[in-house]
């Protein structure tokens, strides 16, 4: 075939050609919930799926990621996936994500240079060709879930919800991806964050790679992460500022746990769920902090104190200062107290990759 023959056809070539299913109105019952590791998003995610419980195994037969309790013969209209890990394939980094000055993730691809080569894979310049290839790789993917789902519970049409809270850094290319879908953008004090990865890390925490064990360790832990956390908000700030504004929303994680009702039914109402009181009431209850059961939560464990400003008694005068002098501007702009001396907010950078 010759050259001229080709680009005539790719003019009339189709990336969701053949697929089973529409893509466009799949993609809008997409949610991607947004934020960082340490935020409550699996605590929203809980409660948005109630009375399916998430549950992980590496047993064949473990499809889902999730279990409903075997009384229940609902149907399933919202299915949680707890982290897909896609961002960090599309745009891998190492550990928590690094950022330059100007908040641009330092990825493996930036550090070696390769973004603006024409031989790199993923390079802009042949953005046309793979963006829409990898969209619908994703799609398949995750109607792969609904599939799956519908084999073992009654499923119409359901909400895909997305936890993406381990690759924050590539929010704008994921998002630009899935305009049709609907982004949450969960906020939490990154002090608070910060001071939960200290506490997860330490020798003895329930993280399994070694964060930090000496003192001078430990401060270099905490000027590490309160860097991503900035570098990691802006970058969910970039998806959520060129988003559609009514496909996009954000919450507070403070405000979620001073009003978990109002909060979680505005939610539901907003992502056209339909809830009942006694749901709203009975989802609230399983899955508050005091349900937990008290081997399961402590100072080294996953669930860990549910309390806003945790960081206070947590963190040393220098430790406090140190995360203040990295985040204040940020933590102003998102509406958290700060000290007069932090400070102004980092200029955005422009959209990368």
């Amino acid at each position: 075939m010759s050259l001229r023959r080709q680009r005539a056809g790719r003019r009339g070539y189709s990336p969701t050609a053949g697929l089973h299913f529409d893509d466009e109105e799949f993609e809008s019952r997409i949610v991607w919930i947004w934020g960082t590791a340490r935020s409550g998003s699996t605590w929203l995610l809980q409660m948005l799926s109630h009375p399916l419980k998430l549950e992980w195994s590496k047993e064949p037969q473990d499809l889902l990621g999730f279990v409903a309790p075997r009384s229940w013969q609902g149907t399933v209209d919202a299915i949680p996936v707890d982290t897909t890990f896609v961002s960090n394939h599309l745009l891998p980094s190492f550990g928590p994500a690094d950022y330059t000055d100007d908040l641009a993730p330092v990825t493996v691809y930036s550090a070696l240079d390769m973004r603006d080569r024409g031989n790199f894979f993923f390079s802009p310049k042949y953005e046309d060709a793979w963006h829409p290839e990898v969209r619908r790789m994703m799609l398949v993917r995750f109607h792969r879930i609904v599939e799956r789902t519908a084999e073992h519970y009654d499923v119409k049409s359901p909400l895909v919800l997305l936890k993406e809270t381990s690759g924050a850094h590539a929010a704008p290319l994921v998002m630009s991806m899935f305009p049709r879908s609907r982004l949450v953008f969960l906020v939490r004090d990154g002090r608070d964050m910060v001071d939960s990865h200290v506490a997860a890390s330490q020798p003895g925490g329930w993280l399994p790679q070694r964060g930090w064990a000496t003192p001078e360790e430990r401060r270099q832990f905490i000027r590490r992460w309160a860097r991503t956390w900035v570098g990691d908000m802006a970058s969910i700030e970039r998806a959520f500022e060129a988003h559609p504004p009514e496909l996009r929303k954000m919450l507070r994680y403070e405000d979620l746990l001073a009003a978990p009702a109002s909060n979680l039914g505005s939610l539901v109402e907003w992502l056209g769920l339909r809830r009942s009181e006694r749901w709203l009431e009975g989802t609230v209850r399983a899955n508050a902090f005091d349900s937990i059961a008290p081997e399961q939560k402590g100072p080294k464990k996953f669930f860990r104190s549910a309390t806003p400003g945790a960081w206070r008694k947590n963190m040393t005068d220098e430790e406090a200062a140190t995360l203040e002098s990295i985040m204040g501007g940020k933590l102003r702009e998102l509406g958290y107290p700060v000290t007069d001396g932090s400070p102004a907010p980092v200029k955005r950078a422009g959209r990368r990759r």
